[in-house]
């Protein structure tokens, strides 16, 4: 078993992520690809697989069904915005990318022509990578996205609620699956060497994840915050296109729906839907305007940006 050690400084800086971190989901729904997996990932897994899998071999080599995957494909800063968190693997510094791809190689010892490149901070091997994932991203995350988001969603809301209704105990006892909150440590009961770790005063961050194996993921960069992901629970059918989510885009149409979808997670500037949803500045200014003459979300101005938010009829069109 594995003992997380927090001091009470780490547990005065424990963190509930903002929102689903795009990266972890596309590491662990990679992993998924060559693993058996739980059986509510399987229509999923048998769709992405009927389309093919060559495509995607670099991202498979980096990360592989079971036991280490290359950490620098989930930065410790974490990010809500897919390209702006692809951004900041491309800029992982050569020394930790050689690191990583040699602890990978000890584990996989796979001989891979494009890793030497790789570790060596090659430029061109390094935007193969960044279009890669986001390749995969849309061919198949982004077509069951909103409901994948709507689930983590909801599992940070009860962390918060429990945060704030009954501490930190109660949080991190919450968390459940192979993680159990013997205080003053976080122990994970299935793994099958000893380990103890210290997060020695970084604060620790709790992430939900969608795509988790069922199995808990750590992040312990030296220097950063320690990342704990974890698996949440899951609805049944979620990978369907024909969720309530589709049936909004039907009615008002895909970009509004995802603004609305957006916007059900928090306030947001024009600025931040724009980047949040790889649009224009121009066209999330028209979508925010439709969408507030149609009553379904209220504009404030807050100096020089304009803030927007979920109407009541906004919500209730969500369910939320």
């Amino acid at each position: 078993m594995w003992r997380i050690h927090l001091s009470t400084d780490d547990v005065r800086r424990i963190r509930i992520a903002p929102d689903i971190d795009p990266l972890w989901e596309l590491v662990h729904s990679i992993q998924l690809l060559d693993n058996g997996g739980p059986v509510i990932f399987g229509p999923w897994r048998r769709r992405v697989r009927l389309a093919g899998l060559a495509r995607w071999s670099m991202l498979r080599h980096l990360s592989p069904p079971m036991g280490y995957f290359a950490d620098f494909l989930t930065p410790a800063t974490g990010t809500t915005d897919l390209r702006a968190g692809i951004e900041e693997v491309l800029r992982t510094p050569r020394s930790c990318l050689r690191s990583d791809l040699v602890t990978l190689h000890e584990q996989c010892p796979r001989a891979a022509g494009w890793a030497r490149d790789l570790a060596a901070g090659d430029q061109q091997t390094l935007r193969a990578l960044g279009a890669n994932l986001i390749q995969f991203h849309e061919a198949h995350l982004k077509p069951s996205w909103a409901e994948i988001r709507s689930q983590v969603s909801e599992e940070l809301v009860r962390l918060r609620r429990l945060l704030c209704d009954e501490g930190v105990d109660a949080l991190l006892a919450s968390i459940g699956g192979h993680v159990h909150w013997e205080a003053p440590a976080l122990v994970l009961r299935n793994k099958k060497t000893d380990r103890d770790l210290y997060v020695e005063g970084r604060g620790i961050i709790i992430q939900p994840s969608f795509f988790a194996l069922g199995d808990t993921s750590i992040l312990d960069v030296p220097g950063e915050p320690f990342v704990l992901a974890y698996p949440i629970p899951h609805r049944v059918g979620w990978w369907d296109t024909r969720t309530e989510g589709a049936r909004l885009e039907a009615v008002i149409g895909k970009t509004r729906a995802e603004v609305l979808d957006c916007l059900a997670n928090g306030d947001r500037t024009t600025t931040e839907l724009a980047r949040a949803l790889d649009l224009s500045s121009a066209t999330a200014s028209e979508q925010t305007k439709a969408l507030r003459e149609a009553g379904l979300i209220t504009s404030r101005r807050t100096g020089k940006r304009v803030l927007h938010a979920l109407s009541p009829t906004g919500a209730t069109l969500l369910g939320t």
